[in-house]
């Protein structure tokens, strides 16, 4: 990419030095990432009312020893399991005779506090814990330019996207055997850290374009390339060098890097805009995750794409240069 830029100044005759990428911002941390969620404890009668739902079974696994030690995701699988369970208890409850009053306000109440706290849960199942620390480490470098598959962790965060909306969203034809996948897909976006080099590399594209359309745009201020659509050699110089050094070595790997972030934060904001991010960390969160903001990291790079676009556009025009055949 410094080469292209600076093949650019070269054919322009433009003072150019080459300007760093900015660094990604680092993942706040983990304090101020997790939020609390309130404790709800049943005395053991109430408990044991609670056979009405078939929820003993799931309580019993949870407060087990092993159940304490679960990991953040199996303590996730379990919340799904447990709202689910209630959520199909409700109406049973409602059209039963036997089952007294005070009980059916006991478990309205627990089914409240359920789903109150569920995005709470949610966000803190999948932004405070190792594989979103792995993902967003600083210390890794931009995507390679051989094209690497990312489709493991862009598929598990999908997923889990999708278990999200569909729990908080009450979704009836949600299949909860997708339950059983959970952990794979913990280790999926784990081993494969995404994040980190995605918005390095849109970064990096980011200051090239800029870097590139400020060339072009300076020159053409400062004198025209071309006088009445005539071609010159200067002119075609700087086309060999657009096709050469962007269009056959920077612009495959712009698509790459393309099509990986629009998935990203794609997923990303559909999962964020159901669950409460916290204060402290929102500035992050619309810089690495969001693209409607105006520090989305996504939204600098599309809009450098377009300068980037618009200058060679204006310089190939004025020359009369622009390919015949769209691409």
């Amino acid at each position: 990419m410094q080469t292209y830029a600076s093949r650019v100044a070269n054919v322009l005759k433009e003072d150019y030095q080459w300007q760093q990428p900015e660094p990604i911002p680092p993942l706040p941390p983990q304090r101020l990432r997790l939020q609390t969620i309130p404790d709800l404890n049943e005395g053991l009668i109430d408990v044991l009312d609670l056979a009405k739902c078939d929820l003993l079974p799931l309580i019993a696994s949870r407060n087990s020893s092993l159940g304490k030690l679960a990991r953040p995701s199996q303590r996730l699988v379990y919340e799904i399991q447990f709202f689910n369970l209630i959520s199909s208890c409700l109406p049973l409850i409602e059209k039963a005779p036997s089952v007294e009053a005070e009980l059916k306000e006991r478990i309205y109440n627990i089914y409240n506090i359920k789903k109150r706290n569920l995005p709470v849960i949610f966000w803190n199942a999948l932004y405070t814990g190792q594989e979103i620390e792995a993902s967003m480490a600083v210390n890794q470098s931009p995507l390679p330019l051989l094209q690497t598959d990312h489709s493991a962790a862009l598929s598990a965060l999908n997923s889990l996207s999708f278990i999200t909306t569909s729990t908080l969203q009450n979704n009836i034809d949600f299949d909860t055997s997708s339950l059983s996948q959970i952990e794979q897909y913990y280790e999926d976006i784990y081993h494969a850290p995404l994040g980190a080099p995605l918005l390095k590399s849109l970064l990096l594209l980011e200051v090239t374009m800029n870097n590139v359309s400020q060339l072009i745009n300076t020159r053409l201020e400062r004198r025209p390339m071309c006088f009445s659509s005539m071609q010159n050699p200067q002119a075609n110089i700087l086309k060999n060098v657009f096709i050469e050094y962007y269009a056959r070595q920077i612009q495959p790997y712009m698509a790459y890097v393309h099509r990986t972030g629009e998935q990203w934060f794609s997923i990303h904001s559909k999962t964020l805009a159901l669950l409460p991010i916290p204060h402290e960390i929102a500035p992050y969160a619309q810089q690495a995750f969001i693209t409607n903001s105006k520090t989305s990291i996504w939204e600098r790079y599309i809009n450098a794409r377009d300068r980037h676009t618009q200058a060679w556009q204006r310089v190939l025009k004025q020359c009369n240069l622009m390919p015949s055949q769209p691409n």
